[in-house]
This record gives C-alpha cells, structure tokens and sequence, in this order.
C-alpha cells in the first residue's frame, strides 16, 4: 500500500510531519511469513461473510434513524505510553528495553494471521518532544479531542510517565488536544512474554490505602490537574480508575467513598474546582452503586474481552463482526444497570499473541469498514441513551502487541484514521 496515497487524504498539516523515510529505525522489521513460524493450529477460515459486520448487521442491531445533526460528540482514545524506555524496565531487562522489542520478535501463528503489524513510522520514542508533536498533529487532524492516557503509580512508584511529562506536556502543539489519566490500578506483570496472564511474573504489586491515594491526588494536582488543556466533562476535572474491583479488596466501600470525597475536598483547596470520577472498567457487581461509591460516569474498557477474562478462552478467535455485535449488547446491558451516565467503547481489535503465543485470544478479520460502522452505531447509540455529555471512547490509540492501534501501521496504513475522521470530522 503507496505511503504517500494515505498522507494525500489526510492534507497538508501531516504531509509536514513526513521525513520521506517509512521506518526511522535502521533496521526495519521483516514479518516473518514461513510456514516453520505457524503454530499446531488451523488457518483461519477466509471471507467468513456470516460474521461480517455489515450495514444490515448495524441497522438490526442499534436504532439508526436517531437524529445525529443536532448532536456534539467527543472523541476520547485510550494511550499506551509504554513504548519509551524508563528506569524501571531498564532495570528489569536492558537498557533501552520497550514492548516494541516484544512487536519485533512477534510471528503470525497460523496461514492467513495478519500479526504483527508494525508502525508505519516506524520505532519512535513518544516521550520525545518531536514524536509526541507529530501523534497529537494527527489524532486532533483524524476527530480526537482527548487522550485518556493509562496511568501506572504503584504506591508512589510510577511507570512511562516520561511520555506525558516529557512528551507530551512539552509539545508546542499540546493545545490541540485534551488529555486525562486513567489510574490503571492492576499488578504489573512481566507478559513480556508469558505463557499466560496466570503464569506471568509480578514486577511491581499494586496495593493502596487512603494515605497513598491522597499522595497520589497531590502529585496530579501539582503535575496535571493545573493544566489549561486537561479534560472536563460539565467543567469538573476527569480522573479514571481501571479495575475498581480489585481498588475495592483494599479499600472497603465506606473506606473508598471517604478517600473520593478527600480527594475532592484537596482538589477544590488547589482552586481547581470539582473532580469527576470515572469507573473506566471491571466494576463487575457494583454497577447500581457507583454514584454511592462517589463515582460520577462510567465506560467499559474495550469491550471484546480480554484474555483469560472469563469470556475469551486462551487459543479463542473471534470475527470481528461477531465481536462488534457483542460490544454494542454490552452497551446497552452495562448501561441498564448504572445509576451514573454510561459512555461506549469502540475497540480497534483484539490480539495479544505477541505475549501469549497461541494461548492469545484473537479478534480476527478486522477492517477499517468495519470499525467506521461500529463508531457510528456508538454515535446512535450516545444520542440515544446519554444522560450526560456525548463521550465516545476509542480503544486504542497505540497498544501494538494488542493489536487495537488506530496509528498507522504496515497493514492498514491511514485507513483506519480515515474512518475515524469520515465519521467525527466530515
């Protein structure tokens, strides 16, 4: 696929960012493509048209004669920054180490396996000031108004917030796009990589308790909250907590309700106003109670599942057309339960095979086609159902060796930031 034919739709602000060279790295990856390389499992079936997402699929499945002129939607895509090098991993493996060694070292598991695909700007460093100007040019150019960047603090200790403090915040074009933290509030696992999520090694154990959650409220005051172009929904700052389950085993409900309503309590001192907390995933069982709990909206990280999720046995491949129908029953069933405004997740794709080999569960037979008819059915189904603000999340913007990246790839190339900008920006 021609380079230069994607950057001809995207216009003149991207063609800028061009160097003429498609990998920057001086080695640039070859898919391996051997049939030594696939693993003991059949080929995936060609052209399965029963599981195609199509418009008649769409239609059956979300009302779309909603109106949608009238309607203002804001586009918010998750943010991998795990693909810089920071002291942590460098410690742990070598210097220099990134999870793009974990994309260089993939292979396709099966005749027909389109993975991995790699960056068709090649390996760049997002917490350099250049790279970071060059992605925020592009999502704000293709109909994104947010990053909602994964957040990682374990007990003071951080990781990859080189990308936000030393890229991104320090780009002269930040202004062109709003960005928020999601605490994503999980052990850090060595999948880097592993026969199975169960099997994987801890490097870093997540744990919490009041006092740590408070240090942890006055780091983003003092570094994120203050700043002109973080995310507000109704003018109240946006803060996101993944996996409020397991938040839950340290911080009983009325231990959890106390420590929200001190964080608020330290926001509105620093004269920030009022903080909005959002329950970005495994909430599992607390639906009905979140506004109780202090939270204020919810979404449903991407909604295919992930491995070993209960859903999604290991070696599982799933069409994507039947997983885009699955996503949109989520919506409306995790929506019916919540007693805070609910915003829909439209994920790229799924496939985790460059950590788990062919114990992965796969979405396989995705296409750009496809995901536009997903984002509008999120767009029909938010001016249908909102009770808040028209939020429409997008996961994700980067996660490589999970193979849901909206950058441009060696695959798809502009296609899928086509699609994204046909439906958000036309």
């Amino acid at each position: 696929m021609k380079r230069r034919h994607f950057l001809s739709t995207l216009g003149g602000a991207l063609a800028a960012f061009e160097t003429g060279h498609v990998f920057a790295s001086d080695n640039p990856p070859s898919p391996p493509l051997t049939a030594s390389n696939y693993a003991d499992i059949p080929p995936v079936e060609p052209g399965d048209a029963d599981a195609y997402f199509t418009e008649e699929k769409l239609n059956a499945a979300i009302d779309s004669r909603v109106p949608l002129h009238s309607k203002k939607f804001e586009v918010v895509a998750y943010n991998y920054p795990g693909w810089h090098p920071t002291p942590f991993m460098d410690k742990k493996f070598e210097n220099g180490w990134t999870e793009f060694e974990l994309l260089r070292n993939s292979k396709p598991l099966y005749p027909g396996h389109l993975f991995p695909k790699y960056p068709l700007w090649g390996y760049f460093n997002e917490a350099d000031v250049v790279g970071a100007e060059r992605e925020i040019e592009t999502a704000s150019h293709c109909g994104i108004d947010v990053w909602m960047i994964d957040w990682y603090w374990f007990n003071g200790t951080m990781l990859f917030h080189e990308q936000l403090e030393n890229g991104f915040l320090k780009a002269p074009n930040r202004s062109r796009l709003k960005f928020a933290i999601m605490w994503a509030f999980d052990d850090w696992t060595n999948l880097f990589p592993a026969r199975s999520p169960s099997d994987a090694v801890i490097l870093l154990k997540q744990e919490t308790d009041e006092q740590d959650m408070l240090r942890l409220t006055d780091y983003c005051i003092n570094h994120y909250f203050h700043q002109p172009n973080y995310w507000r929904i109704d003018g109240k700052i946006v803060f996101g907590i993944f996996n409020l389950n397991g938040l839950l085993r340290y911080l009983p409900s009325d231990q959890l309700k106390r420590v929200l309503g001190q964080m608020r309590e330290r926001v509105a001192r620093a004269g920030l106003g009022d903080l909005h907390i959002q329950a970005s995933h495994a909430y599992t069982s607390h639906e009905g109670e979140l506004r109780p709990l202090g939270f204020d909206s919810a979404t449903l990280y991407h909604t295919f599942g992930l491995t070993y999720d209960g859903t999604r046995p290991p070696g599982s491949r799933t069409p994507y057309g039947d997983a885009a129908m699955n996503t949109i029953r989520r919506w409306r069933e995790t929506s019916a339960k919540l007693d805070v405004p609910f915003f829909p997740d439209c994920p790229v794709g799924w496939d985790d095979s460059a950590r788990y080999g062919k114990e992965a569960a796969m979405v396989t037979q995705r296409s750009p086609d496809q995901y536009e008819r997903l984002l509008r059915a999120a767009k029909y189904f938010s001016a249908a159902n909102s009770r808040g603000p028209n939020i429409i999340f997008l996961s994700s913007w980067n996660e490589w060796t999970e193979d849901h990246v909206l950058l441009p790839d060696t695959v798809f190339g502009y296609s899928y930031l086509d699609a994204l900008r046909r439906t958000f920006r036309s």
